[in-house]
């Protein structure tokens, strides 16, 4: 398994390493030119004080408080010529041999495969050289980019061991969340605290306690449907026993072709019942979303119309379209023929023998309308909210349905962004149902996602 800590250990070293490799490396460049002017001005400082007196002894004219460089246990590091005349008069090695200098200040002379970097200054008739070897000056060098390298080295494992702890203490939140997420379950779903985690964390902890508040709210509406469910098949369902036993004891022709009657039509009714309640179970917020495509309303309705017309007319019911407008919405065509059959069954069981409902299409510009229209006994302004609910009937219907056909109707119309209004007829009789789809929104939607 991945380890975010390895992950981070893994970044974090070399860059470290490298960053103050980097130091060591300005540092070393620093240091570099500053001994080479300290050096420089030891060889000037030489060239420009040391006398030779008779007998050939060297000593400096003006030592001050500074050491003599010509001590013993650095007589080696550098060289000591005085020139008359072009002809050596003075050396500390004789055993090197360099040309006449040509010049006064600074110069490398090159013997062979050694360079020597050298500095002379003329006085009188006179020219004192001091000259020091490349290789001399490379070890000094060499000796302090060392010094300057070993401290980095060396911190390396010390770093690691920091960086170790003090990443497991910055995860250390995302372990507390991750262990107040093992003990949760179906019954707590409560949110996790966030107040005082940090705040590359709390991004994180908002969006589990989004989730965790959604699944809240989907486990709870599938506890109540699944209990509403239950309580509205409890009846069918014993309707249907109580039938299939008086069916059993008929001794009559007549009594059991009446049972079998009544069995029949309580059958249909929980089939009914069944199928609304698959819909809406389809239907639920946390169920997959819809694939929205281009949908003619007044196809739709004619479609609609032309599956309902034969239940309409067995009734003596006038169902038609009314008015059209050649309009196209955003929408699932499935659903949308859910919504509209749902609102026409509704109609057909309520509105009555001989009634006339009517289906119609408008274009207002801020939208478009879908309506529902039947003389019926309608609904009270007072239940026109809470038919929308589910399984609520109102105290006036006398139509045999299943409370399920409206709140079918509102959950695909905010599913499509839609508004579901409940009116009386324009003639103060029955029923106006409209469904106000918003296609200005659609439209700028559609330009946006044009390439």
């Amino acid at each position: 398994m991945s380890s975010l800590r390895r992950r981070l250990l893994l970044w974090l070293l070399p860059a470290t390493f490298l960053a103050g490799l980097l130091a060591s490396i300005g540092t070393y460049w620093g240091a570099v030119l500053e001994l080479d002017d300290l050096l420089n001005d030891q060889m000037r400082y030489l060239a420009e004080h040391i006398n030779v007196e008779p007998g050939e002894r060297v000593v400096l004219s003006d030592t001050g408080n500074r050491p003599s460089p010509l001590r013993d246990d650095n007589a080696d590091e550098v060289l000591l010529q005085v020139w008359s005349a072009g002809v050596l008069s003075f050396t500390t090695d004789s055993a090197l041999v360099l040309p006449p200098p040509v010049q006064t200040g600074f110069s490398d002379v090159q013997i062979g495969d050694q360079t020597w970097h050298t500095f002379a200054s003329q006085r009188g008739d006179k020219i004192f050289r001091v000259a020091q070897a490349q290789n001399k000056r490379w070890e000094e060098l060499a000796g302090l980019a060392l010094h300057l390298l070993w401290p980095v080295i060396s911190l390396i494992p010390l770093l690691a061991l920091f960086l170790w702890f003090g990443i497991s203490y910055g995860l250390k939140p995302l372990k507390t969340v991750a262990t107040e997420l093992s003990e949760r379950n179906v019954n707590s779903l409560q949110p996790i605290a966030s107040k005082e985690l940090p705040g590359e964390v709390k991004p994180l902890v908002d969006a589990l306690n989004d989730l965790l508040e959604r699944l809240a709210n989907a486990f709870t509406m599938q506890k109540h449907f699944i209990a509403d469910a239950a309580h509205e098949l409890r009846t069918p369902v014993a309707a249907l026993r109580i039938q299939v036993e008086l069916a059993q004891r008929a001794t009559l022709d007549e009594d059991r072709q009446m049972s079998l009657s009544e069995l029949q039509t309580g059958v249909t009714r929980l089939t009914h019942l069944t199928q609304q309640l698959l819909t809406l179970a389809r239907l639920e917020p946390d169920a997959q979303s819809p694939v929205m495509q281009s949908v003619e309303l007044s196809d739709l309705c004619k479609s609609v119309i032309t599956d309902q017309v034969r239940r309409a007319e067995a009734s003596g019911i006038d169902l038609g379209l009314a008015e059209t407008t050649e309009s196209s919405i955003p929408g699932d065509p499935e659903t949308l023929r859910i919504l509209l059959n749902n609102l026409v069954d509704n109609a057909i069981r309520y509105a009555g023998a001989h009634a006339r409902i009517d289906i119609a299409v408008r274009d207002t510009g801020q939208g478009v309308v879908l309506e529902v229209c039947d003389n019926g006994p309608g609904i009270n302004a007072a239940e026109r909210e809470r038919v929308l609910e589910r399984f609520y009937r109102g105290n006036n219907q006398i139509g045999s349905g299943s409370g399920l056909g409206l709140s079918i109707v509102k959950t695909i119309a905010e599913q499509h962004g839609a508004q579901v209004l409940l009116d009386a007829a324009p003639n103060g009789v029955g029923l106006r149902v409209q469904i106000m789809f918003p296609t200005k929104s659609w439209k700028l939607t559609e330009q946006e996602n044009t390439p």
